[in-house]
């Protein structure tokens, strides 16, 4: 199955993503566990997970504190091979 991403504000200092996982009722096969819960800007609570998109939509789009889900594209680079190289 295709990931998405989910965005998550939340501003306690402590947040895992086992208490994620608890909150949004999800289990641990609807969240991909190598990724994580990733931060965006811990600073102001902004991070990401990637979910099942089966477990996206079972997700309530009005929770607080969630947005998404989102695309989770492959970004690659731009540009003729040559000028990869040297980079």
């Amino acid at each position: 199955m295709s990931k998405v991403m989910l965005t998550i504000h939340d501003r306690s200092p402590d947040l895992t993503l086992d208490d994620l996982i608890r909150e949004l009722k999800l289990s641990e096969a609807d969240v991909d566990m190598e990724y994580g819960l990733q931060p965006i800007d811990p600073a102001a609570g902004d991070y990401v997970i990637l979910v099942e998109e089966s477990a996206a939509r079972r997700i309530d789009p009005n929770q607080v504190g969630v947005s998404g889900p989102y695309a989770d594209v492959e970004i690659e680079t731009f540009g003729p091979e040559e000028s990869r190289e040297h980079n």
